[in-house]
């Protein structure tokens, strides 16, 4: 499937303002086409088709005005429960929206669904035992990644305009780069997380949790945060003078000549656009990345068993679902069942290994913040693949040890820095007609900055 020329939000906003379309004519034609993509993608949970039309006949003012939007199944909304696509787990019923839902809806959006989730939000391919398999709109066979993909499968579809979604380790900008379109993370806490799932409270990997857009561009990623950031973001500058940080000895593994290419074209459009280029060394990416695994497991095993036991206090049991699993009556999903199986290895055995990841993750944050500063803007692929067929993303992904492909994507995560995921259309493979995806990251503070150099490179590479 080639790149879809639709407009962006931007664009929406423009015709609707001067009376070329209507907010009840743009939202009408976007659930038709979120009707007719559904049978294929499955990316929704649930669609508002008479609510979204009545909102969109007397759209409520404001920078996102009459613009359709999707949000991911983990975001409140008054009326609707969060299940994160668990048959076990107690849904949560919403009293209220979500603060990023109120201020999206203060702001005009008009909600059309819901996205779908892999069960708990925990694997990079999305599908659950309740709503089933969601597909990537470039090529069904292939997934549309996760933990957001039915954003990615919505967004990249044209089935709407824009989602709202979270990342803890890249479920923003895996979804962003396997549907060919923009992904942007926050740094964790820019965003309020009010009213969503999880609440990690003082978890050292709440840290590593931001919420934000999925978007068809740039500019539309700088118009939805400046809606739900705390801090809104000047207006688009030139990034001329900024340094362009190139990784030396980032241990990383790209799969795909593709990504190479994009990844030498994006440094040469930012050089020609002014940007200083430096060298600098990433030595320790593998050990930080053991690390992440270790908290990740730390953090999130208990979360699972706790929120998998069902309303009768059954609670999961490993050896037990494996049976179940072998006989065709499962009672959580597969790929959540393989991170289950694989956290007893790398579970940390102590404390001691507990406090040293911690430790470890703090001193580079330190390190790579000061190394960043506040003009420095650090190019990587979002991934070292494209998106694969459905199952191998997991198989790939949720194993022990270093895993080459993602640790560029997982970087910004632990590291809490803000980055942006681009597609390069001008560097597509040839066997699958996928495109590449590029990132952009810098220090908390320079997102300007950031999308400063994100808006030129869409420009060249998009």
């Amino acid at each position: 499937m080639p790149k879809l020329n639709l407009p962006d939000a931007t664009a929406l906003r423009q015709q609707i303002e001067s009376g070329e379309r209507t907010a009840e004519s743009v939202v009408t034609e976007y659930l038709d086409r979120l009707e007719t993509n559904h049978a294929r993608l499955n990316g929704a949970t649930q669609i508002f088709r008479e609510r979204a039309l009545e909102e969109a006949r007397q759209p409520r003012p404001g920078p996102l005005s009459g613009i359709p939007i999707s949000v991911k199944e983990t975001f409140g909304m008054a009326g609707e429960t969060i299940t994160v696509g668990s048959q076990r787990r107690v849904p949560t019923y919403c009293q209220e929206d979500s603060l990023i839902v109120r201020r999206l809806r203060e702001a005009g959006a008009i909600i059309i669904a819901r996205s779908n989730v892999p069960e708990m939000a925990l694997a990079g391919e999305s599908e659950n035992l309740l709503y089933g398999r969601t597909n990537n709109p470039l090529d069904p066979e292939r997934t549309c990644g996760g933990s957001s993909g039915g954003e990615g499968a919505l967004v990249g579809s044209g089935s709407t305009v824009l989602g709202v979604c979270s990342d803890v380790l890249g479920s923003i900008r895996i979804p962003a780069a396997f549907c060919g379109i923009v992904g942007f993370k926050p740094a964790s806490g820019a965003v309020p997380g009010a009213g969503t799932w999880p609440q990690l409270g003082d978890a050292h990997t709440g840290s590593w949790l931001a919420l934000g857009p999925i978007t068809r561009s740039v500019r539309d990623a700088r118009l939805v945060y400046n809606v739900i950031a705390y801090n809104p973001l000047p207006e688009r500058r030139s990034p001329a003078g900024l340094r362009l940080i190139i990784p030396q000895g980032f241990e990383m593994t790209i799969d795909a000549d593709c990504i190479k290419a994009a990844l030498v074209e994006s440094q040469t459009v930012l050089e020609l656009e002014g940007m200083v280029p430096e060298e600098r060394p990433f030595p320790d990416i593998g050990e930080l990345f053991v690390h992440l695994q270790k908290m990740v497991v730390n953090d999130f095993e208990p979360l699972a068993y706790k929120e998998l036991t069902t309303a009768d206090g059954e609670a999961l049991s490993l050896a037990a679902e494996v049976a179940l699993q072998a006989i065709g009556q499962p009672t959580i999903y597969s790929g959540l069942l393989q991170l289950l199986l694989a956290a007893p290895i790398i579970r940390p055995r102590n404390q001691e290994q507990v406090e040293t990841a911690v430790l470890s993750i703090l001193a580079a944050r330190g390190h790579y913040r000061d190394m960043l500063g506040d003009d420095g803007i650090l190019l990587l692929p979002t991934l070292g693949k494209l998106a694969p067929k459905h199952g191998h993303m997991n198989r790939s992904s949720l194993r022990p040890g270093v895993v080459g492909q993602v640790t560029p994507l997982t970087f910004p995560n632990y590291l809490n820095l803000p980055a942006i995921s681009i597609p390069a259309w001008n560097d597509v493979d040839e066997a699958t007609g996928l495109p590449a995806s590029v990132m952009l990251v810098c220090a908390p503070g320079a997102e300007a900055r950031l999308l400063d150099a994100a808006a030129v490179l869409e420009e060249a590479i998009g």
